[in-house]
């Protein structure tokens, strides 16, 4: 079935929808119609995530850091109390900005899936609900987007299709919920995709 302007022009719009970490190095990648486990995607994405991510401090949290890190702060505050209040609690509040608050994270692969639905019998087919990733969305028109809420699984997000005079986008209409995903399937659906980055194969 040939794909009307509205499902490309969305398709498209999913390939840079919010991506998790805002940076420049940040590493996103997508492939559209990629086979999963079920079927075919409309279009699925690759992406950098912080899959542990933490504040420490230098002074409460001299026992995570190389013995040198303490050393540099010993000789001015007491290690294990806040250099503020002397406190031995941390909160978002008080550490945001403090010299001595240190961010560590560990870099996972996220995957999300989006399956453009156009109507509402488009919705209902049977056909075209291929979510494996750890993020899956349905992207509709606006004016869809509240009739399908109610019958769409609590895990599933809507991202809802607007366009006005001199703009259009997507916009969250129903967040999804993180659902795990083996490192087998990740690799099954980044192969799949990679078959289309390399040689644009086409699945009949």
């Amino acid at each position: 079935m040939m794909e009307t302007e509205l499902t490309k022009r969305i398709k498209a719009l999913t390939h840079h929808y919010r991506p998790k970490l805002h940076t420049e190095k940040r590493t996103l990648r997508w492939a559209d119609e990629v086979w999963t486990p079920s079927g075919i995607v409309d279009s699925i994405r690759f992406e950098d995530y912080y899959e542990n991510e933490e504040y420490l401090c230098r002074l409460l949290d001299a026992e995570r850091f190389s013995k040198k890190e303490p050393y540099l702060t010993e000789h001015r505050h007491e290690p294990g109390k806040c250099f503020r209040d002397g406190s031995t609690e941390q909160n978002a509040q008080k550490c945001r900005g403090c010299v001595l608050r240190c961010h560590n994270w560990r870099i996972g692969m996220m995957v999300t899936c989006f399956e453009v639905k156009i109507t509402y019998q488009d919705f209902k087919s049977r056909n075209g609900h291929n979510f494996h990733g750890n993020e899956n969305y349905y992207c509709v028109p606006k004016a869809l987007a509240a009739r399908i809420a109610g019958k769409v699984p609590v895990h599933i997000g809507i991202l809802a299709y607007f366009e006005g005079e001199r703009q259009y986008g997507l916009r969250q209409f129903k967040p999804a919920e993180w659902q795990e995903v083996s490192d087998q399937t990740k690799v099954l659906l980044l192969y799949n995709a990679m078959k289309k980055w390399c040689d644009g194969a086409v699945f009949v």
